[in-house]
């Protein structure tokens, strides 16, 4: 009998809601639970839930507004399946998406996170050309060492695993630091809050990629990634969870920890060229430059 899937929505914003939800509700997988932890200020979400009437979708209202990680850390938390889809709010799923991915882990229990190719929209839903990260790993779906898949997506300081939409994972393989699924060596993650749930994931198992396109990635402007001050956490976080990641056993064939720097250097040093930064933010910058300036002496030197 195939596992229970969970695909957890953790639901703030009403203006794409209704497509995700949607799409979640047209999965050919069973058993199912839809699960939707509504951390909206106003009813809109619910009532499109209640709307739907279908027996496999729970609903969860958050007393008060929890915010991005802790909504997230509760989808995590009420899922009643081992497999977990965290689905954005503004993203959709092909219909197919979760059965052709659960069906790896179902077989393989070595495989902790199964992705695929993803598509990118826009705010109207319309097909947009691929960005960097959604251009795929491979031409032909494929199992892929865990600490290998890691080190491809360090080393080129890309997310090609995916953002939470694009992976099921198997919820009983993360081992989850104090209230917050997104912290990794007591540093929580924002910019980055998927990449530190997958590699913590993949040091220890297998990943599979499936080259079929099973998720929609939206990109818009009113994302979290566009938020004022995210562009330059996610700077800050690349350092950090390089080093982390590093510390777990990634980044140790060869010269990967050297070329998993080069891309983080890269970035600050485009930090460095802005004018008119203001003076926090260039002492931040400037911090962190130093810092990788340090760790690339380091390597060279002990290459």
């Amino acid at each position: 009998m195939a596992e229970l899937v969970t695909v957890a929505i953790p639901a703030y914003s009403e203006r794409f809601f209704p497509e995700a939800f949607a799409s979640a509700l047209a999965q050919t997988h069973a058993p199912l639970e839809i699960l939707v932890c509504d951390d909206s200020p106003a009813e809109a979400i619910g009532n499109s839930v209640r709307a739907a009437r279908d027996p496999r979708v729970r609903y969860v209202r958050n007393p008060r507004r929890l915010g991005f990680a802790a909504n997230f850390t509760q989808c995590f938390r009420e899922a009643k399946g081992d497999l977990l889809k965290l689905l954005n709010d503004d993203d959709r799923l092909l219909p197919r998406c979760v059965e052709s991915l659960a069906w790896v882990l179902e077989s393989n229990r070595s495989v902790v996170l199964a992705t695929s190719k993803r598509a990118v929209i826009d705010d109207a839903g319309q097909a947009r050309p691929d960005i960097q990260a959604t251009m795929g790993i491979s031409l032909a779906s494929a199992l892929i060492a865990g600490r290998e898949l890691g080190d491809l997506v360090l080393v080129n300081a890309v997310n090609l695993i995916g953002e939470p939409s694009t992976v099921l994972f198997r919820r009983s393989a993360l081992q989850v630091e104090g209230d917050s699924i997104f912290r990794w060596g007591g540093r929580d993650y924002h910019c980055l809050a998927d990449l530190s749930i997958w590699l913590r994931l993949l040091k220890s198992g297998l990943g599979y990629y499936s080259s079929e396109t099973l998720s929609q990635f939206r990109m818009h402007e009113s994302q979290e990634q566009n938020a004022a001050g995210v562009k330059l956490e996610c700077l800050v976080e690349r350092l950090w969870i390089a080093r982390e990641a590093r510390g777990a056993g990634f980044l140790r064939m060869g010269n990967a920890w050297r070329a998993a720097l080069a891309p983080i250097e890269a970035r600050a040093r485009m930090w460095q060229a802005v004018a008119g930064l203001d003076a926090a933010t260039r002492r931040a910058v400037d911090g962190v430059a130093a810092e990788i300036e340090a760790e690339i002496a380091t390597a060279t030197g002990g290459s």
